[in-house]
């Protein structure tokens, strides 16, 4: 049985939600389809002290309904994004290639190489920090409710 979605599309990083049955996407256009099963999971409680990572600086929001939040994002060289908490899990499409470094509240830092077009599923309850150690890179975020 067919499922809500989130079509992204890589020709300008946009958005949209369609409902079971829909047309996914534009034919000869290279999109990623988000299939949203119907397993709702509640945010954590954010009892960390630190921010909720959306909104943030540099963010977009493009669409919001009771399913998802779909957020377009940009990193720069050295501005790095608040250490944050993910209270949502998340579904990370980038859309140009991502050298990000992620550091813990601890200082643990670890730089992952991401590809334009990678596509990660990200799991709640993390706390970080972010920073593009090259050029800048940019992405397309789906926090699931």
């Amino acid at each position: 049985m067919p499922d809500d979605f989130v079509a992204i599309s890589f020709a300008d990083g946009t958005a949209r939600f369609g409902r079971a049955g829909e047309t996914a996407g534009i034919p000869g256009v290279r999109t990623i389809v988000i299939d949203l099963k119907n397993y709702p999971v509640a945010p954590l409680a954010n009892n960390t002290g630190y921010p909720n990572a959306y909104p943030r600086p540099h963010i977009d929001k493009l669409l919001e309904n009771d399913r998802v939040i779909v957020w377009h994002y940009r990193w720069f060289l050295n501005d790095p994004t608040p250490m944050h908490f993910h209270d949502k899990d998340v579904v990370v499409v980038y859309l140009e290639d991502s050298p990000l470094q992620s550091t813990e509240p601890n200082g643990k830092a670890v730089v992952n190489e991401y590809k334009s077009g990678d596509i990660r599923f990200n799991k709640r309850d993390r706390i970080h920090t972010e920073l593009v150690v090259r050029g800048s890179a940019s992405a397309v975020i789906t926090e699931l409710k």
